[in-house]
């Protein structure tokens, strides 16, 4: 699956596909958990809220500059 038709599916089809991917890390903003996954040749955060108990919102991308909030949790031998 490709960046463009990820984007092209629903919110829900779009959470199925993630969670056929790969947990890359985890950070928490505000009330927020945002999920950083690896799907197909892209990345994905999804954005949790505890307190609605549901996500919030998805953000799928190529480039690594988006990836520089997660380095900081990464732990890398």
């Amino acid at each position: 699956m490709t960046l463009y038709a990820f984007r092209a599916l629903g919110q829900d089809e779009q959470a199925n596909q993630v969670w056929e991917g790969v947990l890359l890390g985890q950070r928490t903003e505000s009330d927020l958990n945002i999920l950083l996954y690896g799907v197909h040749s892209f990345y994905v955060e999804v954005f949790y809220s505890n307190a609605e108990n549901s996500i919030v919102r998805l953000r799928s991308f190529r480039t690594t500059k988006l990836l520089e909030p997660h380095l900081s949790q990464l732990d890398l031998p």
